[in-house]
């Protein structure tokens, strides 16, 4: 007989043994500092209070002995969102098993999306500010946000797999922060613009830098503003995969890491109040440019580009 085979008694079968349930570990937090909680649950103790009181009702499961109750389901969630481990190690830091993880993740991330994510993922109800607070920030007027993209990586998709690879041969989802209602007219305030990089199209509300300036110093400090203000998405996706290092890679298939995507995004909302630190460069930086790419642009594009250019002349 193999010795790797493994075979049951017709004692065994008929009698299993009982169900073995773990000590619960890393849930008093009597123990552990507001700081030591926050390192491991990526959030605040009243950031995560707040979550458990709007997703709570959806976590409650009182038909199987031993439950966890929703805030614990929550903390075992955002550690696992927080350290990027597999499943069956964080199981292990808490006592409870593998699957256990896998459906508290998965109920955790559903209940979030369905109840939290379009309230907290918006754009803001007071625009009154926005314009300025860029302008203070990067110099670059009339903007109302930034965009840009990250490529999370994931597992080898069971279906489409090839159009899951990205530009470095990995599996990724490519996720960007884009808002598509200004296509359709709408904008927070008059004349408003998003900026985005040389990777994106020239319209009229979505301004890209100039891959042709000249030694005009107006559109050297086009330039330069608009990386400095544009920086501001890039530094927000740093600040969000460093806060969930799970983003930097998931062993799932697209659907559920795109849901994990999104309660990342919701969660990071919540605790990014009074985390970012915007740095206006005192260079200009390089434009990357494909010679080969040649990106669509509007006419109306090109003239609203001018007018922003002119802004800096004087």
């Amino acid at each position: 007989m193999d010795i790797n085979e493994l075979y049951f008694s017709d004692n065994e079968e008929n009698n299993p043994q009982p169900r073995v349930y773990r000590p619960r570990v890393n849930f008093d937090e009597r123990f552990i500092s507001d700081f030591q909680f926050r390192e491991k649950f990526r959030l605040r103790r009243a950031e995560a209070e707040f979550i458990v009181e709007k997703i709570g009702q959806n976590l409650i499961n009182s038909e199987k002995n031993m439950a966890l109750t929703p805030r614990q389901q929550l903390l075992v969630a955002l550690h696992w969102l927080g350290c990027g481990s597999p499943y069956h190690c964080v199981a292990d830091m808490h006592g409870i098993g593998k699957s256990t993880v896998c459906r508290i993740v998965r109920r955790v991330v559903d209940s979030t999306i369905e109840i939290m994510f379009q309230d907290i993922v918006h754009w803001p109800d007071n625009t009154d500010d926005i314009a300025q607070e860029f302008l203070r920030i990067g110099g670059f007027p009339s903007v109302a946000g930034c965009v840009d993209g990250t490529l999370i990586k994931i597992d080898s998709p069971n279906i489409n797999e090839e159009q899951f690879v990205d530009r470095h041969g990995n599996h990724s989802l490519n996720c960007m922060n884009v808002c598509d209602r200004f296509d359709g007219g709408w904008r927070p305030f008059a004349d408003a613009v998003i900026l985005g990089d040389s990777g994106y199209p020239l319209k009229s509300w979505l301004m890209t830098p100039m891959l042709d300036a000249t030694n005009d110093i107006a559109e050297i400090r086009y330039n330069r503003c608009h990386k400095g203000t544009r920086r501001i998405v890039e530094c927000a996706i740093g600040i969000v995969k460093e806060r969930f290092p799970c983003l930097n890679m998931m062993r799932l298939q697209p659907v559920m890491a795109a849901k994990v995507v999104m309660a990342c995004m919701t969660f990071h909302n919540i605790a990014s109040r009074d985390d970012f630190e915007y740095i206006l460069p005192n260079e200009l930086p390089p434009i990357d440019r494909n010679p080969d790419l040649q990106l669509p642009y509007e006419p109306s594009g090109v003239a609203r580009q001018q007018q922003l250019v002119n802004y800096f002349r004087y």
